[in-house]
């Protein structure tokens, strides 16, 4: 396993061959290549590495290695590549270079994607081989871009310097893939075959108004608030996944939210030390109080419609949630609304901590008057025909899961949070199917930004949640006595051996057990004490019952041989109920 290690500008490579305790192998320092590695991607035994210049002016590299991280190639990509990723046919690598300004803003490069050409093979290729595309060509629909949503808004800002691009999917057939514009609240579209940019895609606001939207917007008061607020929320994805489900090829984003801050530009401000139009917010001193809406962070880069000083639209960052889009009309098809939030709030052992960051002393509710859990990956993963979508949370922690089968109607499966154990900041996201798993499992490997540390988890569906199995329960209570042992009674309890009478309904055989023992403290057979048992040759016996009215029904009982010969047990086309054999 391959992970980038942004403290110590490494590539760290790691033996997995053990999910449960990965080994450090080796690093691999990135220093030689440029100012910090950014990301990372494998297929087919290449490891790119995206690494960003030495300073904001300089362009930036994907570095190529073997798995045992022996360099073999690089190239030069756009400023600031914060993301790389192979196609699935592992002919391409794409970058999202995001082109970030420089503190003081008197330098800001374009932001651009690139994709380089893997055909002549890694070794053989050079810079010829990379297409690094622009914003240029979208300079002249600036007042388009603005008005459909598109954020432009840099100090002397063009389009192609003001746009800056976070992260790449890529479309199953390996034709198109989608860019988030993080900052801008936009996506652009990519044809991989053309190697154009063929659109960019205002994603609109999230309406707090509506009961499915309801959010807590302030880190005061004491207590978790939900309620709808006029207020219009800014998706601004970090991460994005395609997917594809009956021939419908989607995005899902996970909207996080980032506001712009710099020496000459911070656009975050608290809705309290805004002026507020009178005429659309009568109840502004309402709205603002601190325990209300006036701890929100709100942009003032947008809002003041009619240009008047006073704010007419009120915009937060980021959607708290996460969004599938049709990747054909850029429409939404569903949203998370309020379920992260309130998820976490209702979590018996969350909610203490909701909306915490991620520092090691969580504190209660500081991020609702931000951005809240700040949902930062998303992946969609197939199992068993099947897809689910994980998302890591920045802030609280944890993994939001949903089964999307139904993209229109996507079903939450479970929260799950590992912060306890000291996993603080989930970040990247990799899913490992059991055929190439090392203990032939399922495993989600969650990388955790601020404490460095990797969770791995195994994936195991439950077919009891959708139907396609059902859970009954069938209690026996031991009758039958084994020995009296120091005035108790010890009876043969637990079931050793099941099996199904095929053509019947529901009736088995069933091998006894010893026991029951001083663990099972709520059986009516149980005493507490912990026996040595007495009768080492004794035989449990078999059982044949009908599985009904949540009990045992006895059919018969007989016992088996106390020899130590070999016997299978299967049914009997005679009258006898089974043969030793």
């Amino acid at each position: 396993m391959f992970v980038t290690n942004i403290t110590q500008n490494t590539l760290d490579i790691l033996d997995f061959s053990n999910p449960v305790a990965a080994v450090h192998l080796s690093s691999v320092d990135m220093t030689p290549y440029g100012g910090g590695i950014n990301s990372v991607d494998v297929h087919d035994g290449i490891v790119a590495a995206a690494v960003q210049g030495q300073t904001t002016g300089d362009e930036g590299e994907v570095v190529f290695f073997d798995v045992n991280g022996v360099f073999i190639n690089s190239v030069t990509v756009g400023h600031l590549p914060d993301m790389v990723v192979f196609n699935h046919a592992g002919t391409q690598a794409i970058t999202a270079n995001e082109g970030e300004p420089s503190s003081d803003y008197l330098i800001d490069p374009k932001g651009t994607i690139s994709v380089i050409d893997l055909l002549p093979g890694v070794a053989a290729i050079d810079d010829s081989d990379v297409a690094t595309l622009t914003f240029d060509s979208f300079e002249s629909q600036l007042n388009d871009l603005l008005a459909a949503g598109v954020r432009i808004f840099g100090p002397n800002a063009s389009v192609a310097a003001d746009l800056e691009p976070e992260y790449v999917c890529v479309s199953d057939d390996d034709l198109t893939a989608l860019v988030t514009l993080q900052e801008n609240n936009a996506i652009a579209v990519v044809d991989l075959v053309t190697l154009q940019i063929t659109e960019i895609r205002a994603l609109g606001e999230k309406d707090h108004s509506l009961t499915s939207n309801l959010l807590d917007a302030s880190d005061k008061g004491g207590e978790i608030f939900f309620a709808s607020w006029p207020i219009k929320g800014l998706y601004m994805p970090d991460a994005i996944e395609c997917f594809e489900v009956g021939g419908v090829v989607y995005g899902i984003s996970a909207n996080e939210g980032d506001a712009r801050e710099y020496d000459n530009l911070v656009e975050a401000q608290r809705l309290k030390d805004v002026d507020l139009d009178p005429t659309v917010f009568p109840d502004a001193r309402f709205l603002q109080k601190e325990e209300l809406l006036g701890r929100l962070n709100i942009t003032t880069a947008s809002g003041d419609t009619d240009g008047d000083g006073d704010y007419d639209e009120i915009y937060s960052f980021g959607g708290r949630s996460i969004t599938i889009w049709d990747m054909t009309s850029g429409t939404p098809v569903w949203d998370s609304g309020s379920d992260f939030e309130v998820i976490t709030a209702n979590d018996p052992e969350w909610g203490g901590i909701f909306n915490a960051s991620n520092g090691t002393s969580a504190v209660f509710k500081n991020r609702s008057d931000d951005k809240g859990p700040e949902p930062e990956s998303v992946i969609v993963v197939e199992i068993e025909g099947r897809q689910f979508a994980f998302s890591g949370l920045e802030r609280i922690g944890g993994i939001m899961v949903y089964e999307v089968s139904n993209p229109a109607q996507p079903e939450f499966i479970q929260y799950i949070n590992t912060r306890d154990l000291g996993d603080l900041g989930p970040e990247g996201l990799i899913f490992i199917p059991k055929d190439e798993s090392p203990n032939g499992r399922n495993l989600l490997v969650l990388s955790n930004e601020i404490s460095g540390t990797l969770s791995t988890f195994q994936i195991d569906l439950d077919r009891t949640n959708n139907g396609e199995l059902t859970l009954e329960t069938f209690d026996n209570t031991p009758f039958i006595p084994i020995v009296d042992y120091q005035g108790q009674t010890i009876f043969e309890g637990g079931i050793s051996g099941l099996y199904y009478i095929p053509g019947t309904d529901k009736e088995f055989y069933a091998v006894g057990d010893r026991g029951p023992n001083a663990a099972a403290t709520n059986h009516p057979n149980a005493t507490g004490t912990t026996l040595l048992f007495p009768e080492p040759d004794y035989a449990p016996k078999v059982t044949r019952f009908k599985a009904e009215s949540g009990s045992w029904n006895i059919q018969s009982v007989e016992p088996l041989p106390a020899s130590g010969r070999r016997y299978c047990l299967r049914p009997a086309p005679s009258s006898r109920r089974w043969i030793y054999r």
